[in-house]
């Protein structure tokens, strides 16, 4: 197929089988979806300039355009071809807002799932605005009041947006996945001043459920932590300010790695108190492993700040670690150990962190973008998607963390990056190379954003025909 007649290409499936016995050629090729953020300046009159207007402490975030990129990932040594890009019209996200932009398949592979605002693009200030939906401002703010959004796309790249009027009030709506196109089950945070009555988080918050169509979503389930003496007085509120979802053998999870209460880690949100999917909003939430958000006694923050995961079988667990931007005197990234790709195994009924994957990814290493401002830092990985390679290895997707003296690196360019792991090993091969001559456990940069651009999101693309698991 001329790359010409694969630019022009308009469905996510059409260039499969064409690319695969042409351009590729490869056992290892992948097709990737990014979501990909632009910023479009500003439309309430300030004078700023990109990007030192994230610097200006009475500016909230700037609605930017979403675009979903379509990758064809080649080879072992590993080359990303750009094919085609969809413009979610209809839909925004604030450009700055690091944890915003995930970027789900659905569990029968057929969808992807993104969530954001029906805010205009250009507008300021949409990631702190309230809810119009019952119970969604309770503090009564005045206007302008936005709905929180949910696109799906399905894999011929028809979009349909679903408006959330009940979720993540004040604050951000980070991820939603589906199973089959008949449902949403959503990630985010609230503000901290809703629902404050002592019984737990604001209505809004945490993992919910929604289905395409109906503005009005409910919350799945709360989730309480107990090591703390002070959570009484804070109520909870943030315990269940989570940073991403997904669905894995049935079940679901999310995880929390922000915030100064309540636990981070991964967590199941069972169905009730039982397996499978949640079917209503009566539902326990346990950590797979967790650690309090501020340690009662010693005031340290907690070790892990997980991000997006991903299960590559019942008993081993990838988890994207964004890390911390811990400073010395002189303004460098400190070290940090568990920054990265963690890679978690079910041992005796318990999950143990076997070890964590950092090579490659320059930690600590202030570099230069061209057309960048400033000098920016990896500081860890934030939204992953990966699969299971016939070999017995794990081909994993990322997104970098990045740190700069601008607004704390929000509006810096971030990186597509990749790694291979093999799926059997419980520790980091003294040897990296395996029988193709393949590095593994080190990190290749695929991509990097442009100024004015960040990658926030990535996932295999969708495909009408088959069920999530490779299978037709």
């Amino acid at each position: 197929m001329p790359l010409s007649l694969i630019r022009k290409a308009r469905t996510f499936g059409i260039v499969a089988t064409a690319l695969s016995a042409t351009l590729l050629g490869a056992e290892h090729s992948h097709r990737l979806v990014l979501s990909r953020v632009a910023y479009v300046g500003n439309s309430f009159g300030s004078t700023g300039t990109f990007p030192a207007i994230f610097s200006d402490p009475t500016i909230t975030g700037i609605q930017g355009q979403v675009y979903l990129d379509h990758y064809i990932v080649e080879g072992d040594s590993p080359r990303a071809w750009r094919l085609w890009s969809l413009p979610i019209t209809g839909l925004t996200t604030s450009f700055s807002s690091k944890s915003e932009g995930a970027l789900m398949r659905s569990a029968d592979g057929r969808f992807l799932t993104y969530m954001g605002y029906n805010g205009a693009l250009g507008s300021e200030g949409v990631s702190n605005s309230y809810d119009p939906g019952p119970g969604a401002n309770l503090a009564g703010n005045t206007a302008p009041l936005y709905d929180r959004m949910v696109a799906l796309i399905s894999a011929d790249g028809a979009v349909g947006l679903t408006q959330e009027a009940n979720a993540y009030s004040g604050d951000n709506p980070r991820a939603a996945i589906t199973v089959d196109g008949t449902q949403f089950y959503m990630a985010g945070n609230s503000d901290s001043t809703i629902a404050k009555d002592g019984a737990g988080p604001g209505t809004t918050i945490g993992a919910r459920y929604g289905t395409p169509g109906s503005t009005v979503s409910y919350q799945l389930g709360v989730y309480k932590a107990t090591d703390r003496p002070d959570e009484s007085a804070k109520q909870h509120v943030k315990d269940n300010n989570f940073r991403a979802i997904g669905i894995f053998g049935g079940d679901l999870y999310v995880a929390k790695g922000s915030g100064g209460n309540g636990d981070d880690g991964v967590f199941q949100v069972h169905n009730g108190t039982g397996e499978g999917l949640p079917t209503g909003p009566a539902n326990t939430l346990t950590p797979l492993f967790s650690a309090p958000a501020t340690d009662p006694v010693t005031g340290a923050v907690s070790p892990y700040t997980p991000f997006g995961f991903w299960f590559a079988n019942p008993t081993t667990l990838y988890v994207a670690d964004e890390g911390y931007a811990n400073l010395d005197a002189d303004g460098n990234v400190l070290p940090d150990a568990l920054a990265g790709l963690e890679k978690w195994t079910l041992v005796d009924g318990a999950w143990k962190l076997a070890y964590t994957v950092q090579a490659g990814l320059h930690l600590t290493e202030a570099e230069q973008v061209q057309g960048y401002p400033v000098p920016t830092t990896t500081t860890g990985i934030r939204n992953i998607t990966g699969r299971v390679n016939e070999d017995g290895t794990v081909t994993i997707f990322a997104i970098t963390g990045q740190y700069s003296t601008i607004s704390g690196g929000e509006p810096d360019p971030t990186k597509l990056v990749t790694v291979t792991d093999r799926l059997s090993a419980k520790t980091l091969p003294a040897e990296h190379h395996d029988r193709r001559e393949h590095e593994l456990d080190r990190f290749e940069t695929l991509l990097t954003s442009r100024p004015g651009e960040v990658f926030r999101g990535v996932a295999f693309a969708p495909e009408a025909s088959r069920d999530g698991h490779g299978k037709k």
